[in-house]
């Protein structure tokens, strides 16, 4: 693959600057679950006093193996690097410190440069906690709010709108099913057969692709939330989640005064 030449050449420029403690593959290369489309995840572990400078250095580092045609910055405290080179390579690098590895395990990373012996310091692997209660209480809120806004849309005739409404709440679909899954670690956002089951895939098929006419938005609708609420009340009482159940009647009620769509037999 592409990628472990390309590796090979980031170690090589990387090994020769000081202010590099550490430099691990993290995402699928540091999983072992690589293919010829994954991108490069980095990890660079810099002290703290000398993490500005070395960022600032970091793109005319990777310039020298390749042009760079994307340049992206994120983050303040922990700061992420995003790269496309001209032949549409991908790398990402993070940088932390040593202290922020710590929240990182063996089966997440592979050390390509480790001066100080860190990665023996790591957990072998994080086990999985349970789902994010605060933000499946919003994820249940806000489907339930994106779904009456069908009424909206459809008084208004914005049945192309309502596509991206279909959109969204396919896309909470998957985050619920992703929330889910019982590890710490879900995998990349490009490879969701890697983080669903054939059973969480089967069901975000479910959802018909909506063209922008009244019946179909109407049908998607209803399609997702005879694939969501049943699932995210069973998540809500599994984990003890106050479920909103007078906004979610309130909506019904709005939606078949103002939609003519009725609660299906099955959800109630």
């Amino acid at each position: 693959m592409w990628q472990e030449q390309f590796i090979e050449k980031i170690r090589q420029v990387v090994s020769g600057d000081p202010r590099v403690v550490g430099l691990f593959l993290a995402g699928s290369f540091g999983k072992g679950q690589a293919d010829t489309y994954s991108d490069i995840d980095l990890l660079a572990v810099v002290a703290r006093d000398d993490q500005a400078e070395f960022s600032g250095a970091w793109r005319q580092q990777l310039e020298k193996i390749a042009p760079i045609v994307f340049w992206n910055e994120l983050g303040k405290e922990e700061r992420v690097f995003n790269a496309i080179t001209d032949q549409w390579q991908r790398i990402d690098l993070g940088v932390v410190d040593e202290g922020a590895l710590k929240k990182r395990s063996q089966d997440s990373l592979k050390p390509l440069i480790d001066r100080h012996g860190l990665y023996d310091t790591l957990p072998a692997t994080i086990p999985w906690s349970g789902p994010n209660k605060e933000y499946l209480t919003y994820l249940i809120n806000e489907f339930i709010r994106v779904f009456g806004l069908l009424a909206v849309a459809n008084g208004r005739g914005e049945y192309l709108l309502s596509v991206a409404g279909v959109d969204l709440l396919r896309m909470m679909l998957f985050k619920l099913l992703s929330e889910e899954v019982e590890r710490a670690d879900k995998g990349g956002m490009l490879a969701w057969s890697r983080r669903l089951s054939e059973e969480q895939l089967d069901l975000l098929a479910t959802i018909p692709p909506a063209a922008p006419t009244r019946q179909s938005i109407i049908d998607a609708h209803l399609a997702c939330a005879s694939a969501f609420l049943p699932r995210a009340r069973r998540m809500a009482e599994r984990w003890e989640i106050e479920w909103p159940q007078r906004f979610e009647d309130a909506t019904w009620r709005h939606l078949e005064r103002e939609v003519g769509m009725k609660k299906p037999a099955g959800l109630m």
